[in-house]
């Protein structure tokens, strides 16, 4: 083989290995976007269902809250009322 087929095989091999890894870091960054751009979705779609939940778990607390602060109240006037009612029974049982 003749120096010059020689040096031609040579930049042909080296040619096609630059190819091969130029496809290859196409392929590389195709695959980073699309993860980057799944993981963008998934992490989306857990932050929704994170807001839901925190949403949840404060309409949750302020129920709470509202059911202790009404409850002894509402017992408490309930209490006065029955109180009230049964003195007034006293009374007219008396009279």
């Amino acid at each position: 083989m003749s120096q010059e087929m020689k040096m031609n095989v040579a930049q042909d091999n080296a040619e096609r290995q630059r190819q091969h890894v130029k496809r290859k870091q196409e392929s590389h960054s195709r695959l980073q976007c699309w993860i980057s751009n799944r993981h963008a979705e998934r992490l989306q779609e857990l932050g929704q269902h994170l807001e839901d939940n925190q949403a949840s778990l404060i309409e949750q607390a302020i129920d709470l809250l509202y059911q202790h602060e009404l409850v002894p109240q509402y017992v408490e006037e309930h209490s006065d009322q029955h109180a009230h009612h049964e003195e007034q029974s006293r009374a007219d049982t008396i009279d």
